[in-house]
């Protein structure tokens, strides 16, 4: 019986994103390069097409080689993760997530409440230019 097709990254095609999220554009040599030979390149193309049917790629032809382009941003695919693993996994609440994850790292509320600080500055600084830094972060 054949697999379930699915919207979401698999983490093969997770693997493959990163790449070109990070370099901004890649070929298939490109990735297979550096993911450092894991999957053949027949692989990855074929896996690079079917991120294409699933929208997350675009490409263009240059040349010889096919040139793809991420057409979701890696913030958008990380909320659209966060809001799956809630769904599926936390009845849509955010807070029992925090509980889980309070009950397995064991964290005081002094760290829980530093890493979310931290958290909140990390995405003031990547955001400076879009929104000012919200005054509970400005000492």
């Amino acid at each position: 019986m054949p697999r379930k097709k699915t919207l979401t990254l698999t983490n093969a095609e997770h693997r493959i994103m990163e790449v070109i999220w990070a370099k901004g554009s890649a070929t298939v040599a490109e990735v297979v390069e550096a993911l450092k030979g894991k999957d053949a390149y027949t692989t990855i193309l074929t896996l690079m097409r079917i991120l294409k049917v699933k929208g997350y790629l675009s490409s263009r032809k240059e040349g010889r080689a096919f040139v793809f382009v991420p057409r979701v941003d890696r913030n958008t695919m990380a909320r659209k993760a966060v809001h799956q693993l809630l769904s599926k996994f936390f009845a849509g609440s955010p807070s029992e997530l925090v509980l889980t994850f309070l009950r397995e790292e064991e964290l005081t509320p002094e760290e829980l409440v530093f890493d979310i600080w931290a958290a909140r500055a990390r995405e003031a600084t990547v955001l400076s230019c879009r929104r000012p830094v919200p005054s509970v972060l400005i000492t």
